[in-house]
Formats: structure tokens, sequence, C-alpha cells
């Protein structure tokens, strides 16, 4: 594995690369933060049900995972801070794409570029810090990716409504997503160091021998598992959450914000605190015992009748997960080291998958069943990801 010292040049420094990192993680959560927040609204626009709706970020994770998978073979063959800046492009043409759109069909085309998007962005992302960091600082790089992927939301919770009330959902996406983008793609391009991919052939050979490998470990394997399991809960709250509280609590856009600030900021310190932590504690402890009570507080707070209450119970959830987001993220790319960019492309498209299935069973579920069955059932699968954790993995590094 390659190490800062041998791809940066000495005037770079390791701060201006997380700086450039944790911006381009803060872009590929952005479209996720508006199709949230502002989800009635665009089904207003194409005269379709918030369940349907819903169904953009489905088809996006799905378009996703074919490219999270794709990036196994890519992270072999092409440079990555090449594979960086064209996720980061990925998420411009959506922009334009989804301010332009006429019809629904043309709105769920335009969304798709965010799967692409986000499947190379966060995949490289974490594979720079992977290869780009020492193992005893991978932890607190990882938290702070993870806490700039958050922090969309966070600073989001400002300009979002401010947007929507100049323009409509429409210019949120030029006034949001786009700066944040090319923002992105000038800091790469100024402050990522290039690399040397393999040839063609050797790359080929290399995706072969590092699938066995990954397939063939137990550990690596139910490690994915249970993360697609984690995250199609956390999906399942991205997608819906603002319409529930808008639905069932009767709650305005701007009130919504500020339930959605919290919740942002503490997923966001969680994700710090969890770099910091998993040393300390652990990265296979912290993962469990974050997702597990996680999956409780998501399984309880639509049964709250205040909505204060419910959102101050949800703030605690969120905080679990961020710190669970940055110990499974450092507890899976350590499985098996000498393979980070595959393991990691691996992770994105099983959480992309997680997100699919779960805005896919979370409509599903809301149609039959109403919000607050749909997420009693889709926090029993956070449960499950807690037991898949700790009965069928490893951490390589203690164990």
């Amino acid at each position: 594995m390659t190490s800062i010292s041998e791809n940066e040049p000495k005037t770079i420094s390791r701060n201006l690369i997380l700086i450039t990192l944790v911006i381009s993680a803060l872009t590929s959560m952005i479209s996720s933060l508006i199709s949230g927040l502002l989800l009635i609204d665009i089904g207003e626009t194409f005269n379709v049900t918030v369940a349907i709706a819903g169904q953009i970020r489905t088809f996006s994770s799905i378009i996703s995972i074919v490219f999270a998978l794709l990036m196994s073979i890519l992270t072999l063959k092409y440079d990555h801070k090449l594979l960086l800046q064209i996720g980061l492009v990925a998420y411009s043409v959506s922009a334009i794409g989804c301010y332009l759109a006429p019809t629904f069909m043309a709105m769920v085309a335009s969304f798709s570029f965010t799967g692409i998007g986000y499947a190379v962005t966060t995949t490289m992302a974490f594979t720079l810090a992977a290869e780009l960091f020492p193992v005893e600082k991978r932890g607190e790089v990882i938290g702070w990716i993870i806490a700039g992927m958050s922090g969309s939301y966070l600073i989001g919770a400002f300009i979002v409504p401010y947007l929507q009330s100049i323009g409509g959902w429409r210019i949120t996406f030029i006034g949001y997503l786009l700066p944040s983008s090319a923002l992105a793609l000038v800091l790469s391009t100024l402050f990522i160091p290039r690399d040397i991919r393999s040839s063609p052939k050797s790359a080929q050979s290399s995706l072969k021998e590092s699938f066995q490998n990954i397939f063939s470990n137990k550990s690596a394997s139910f490690s994915l598992i249970g993360l697609l399991l984690a995250m199609a809960t956390s999906s399942a709250v991205n997608t819906y959450l603002s319409s529930f509280f808008r639905a069932w609590f009767k709650m305005t856009i701007s009130e919504v914000s500020i339930i959605i600030l919290f919740v942002s900021t503490l997923y966001t310190l969680g994700s710090i605190t969890g770099g910091r932590m998993v040393n300390r504690i652990g990265r296979k402890p912290l993962t469990v015992v974050t997702i597990l009570f996680a999956g409780v507080v998501i399984m309880s707070f639509t049964r709250i009748p205040n909505a204060w209450i419910s959102g101050a119970f949800l703030c605690v959830g969120t905080l679990l997960f961020g710190m669970m987001d940055t110990a499974s993220t450092s507890y899976i790319v350590e499985q098996i080291p000498v393979y980070a960019g595959v393991m990691m492309s691996l992770s994105r498209a099983v959480n992309q998958l997680g997100f699919s299935v779960g805005s896919g069973l979370g409509g599903m579920f809301l149609l039959r069943y109403g919000y607050q069955d749909m997420f009693l059932i889709l926090g029993t699968f956070s449960i499950a990801s807690a037991i898949v954790f700790h009965f069928f993995t490893i951490d390589p590094i203690i164990d």
C-alpha cells in the first residue's frame, strides 16, 4: 500500500488533502438532503405521490450500485485523482439536469447522475484516505470524511429553505449542489497527488485475485452484509424523515429544517467522535453497540406524540449512527488492507444497495402500513446488522 510520503509533493500538506476529501464528501450528500427535505414539493411539481417521488433515490441507488462495482476494476486501472474528479463532474451534470427537468422521467434520469457521483466520489475519498494516511490516523480521517457527508445537512439546513423560498426546489440544485461540486473539483485538481495505476492486463489479474481473497474471507464478506442491513435503516430515515414530520405533525419546511440542523450536527459530532474512539474502544465493539442502540431509537421515535421530543429522541439515534458509520467504515477498510480500493468499492456498492432496499421497502411499507410501522420494520434491520457484525466478523488488526 502506498503512503503519503511516496505520493505527494512535499509542498502539499495532509491538511489540504483532508480538506479536499471532506468537501468532496460533503458534495456527495447534498442531493440526498434536497430530495429528502423537498420530496413533497418535487412530487407536487410532477403530480406524483411522495412514495413515488421517493423512488428517484431508489433508481439513483441502483445506478450507484452498478458504478460502485465498476469501481473495483477502475481503481486498479486508473489514476485515483482522475476518478475522484469524474465523480464530482457527475454531480454538476445532475444539478443542471434536475434544474431543467421538464418531466418526472427526466428528473429520474438527471437525479441518477448523483448515483454515479456518489459511487465514484465516496469510493475514492475513502480509498485515498487509506492510501495517503498511516493506519493510526485513518480512523480519524475517515471520521472527518463522514463528518463532511453529514455536514452537507448541517449547512443545507440553512441554505435549502432559503433557496427554496426564492425559486422552489429546482433552484436548490443549482444554488447548492453545483457550487459545492465545482469547489471540490478545483481543490482536487490543486491538492490531490497523482498516482500510477496498473496496466489493464495486470489490473484484471489483480481484480480476480482480490475478489477471491475478499469473498473467501468470512469476516470481510459478513461485514458487507452487516453494512447492507445498517444502510437500509439509514436510507429509510434519510428518505422519509422530513416527510414524516411534515405529514404527521404538520410542520413547515422551516420547522423541519431545525430538526435537520440538530440531526446533522449530532451525526457530524458522532462521526468525528467515532473517529477518535475507534483506536480506544475498538472498531468492532463500537460498530456493534452503536448500530444496536440506533436501531432501537429508529423503532421508537415515531411513537412519541410530541414533535420536538420525537425529534430530540431521533437526534440521539443519529449521534449513534454517525459513530457507527465511522466505526464500520474503518472496520471494513481494515478487513483486507492490501485490497483497500476494491473493498471500498464493494462497500459503496453495498451501501447503495442498502439505500435502495431502504427507500424501496420504505416506500412500499409506507403505502401499506404508514410511517410508524414502516420505521418499526426498518429499525429491526439495524438490530440484525449488530448481530451479524458481532457473531460473524473479526477485527484483523486485533484478532
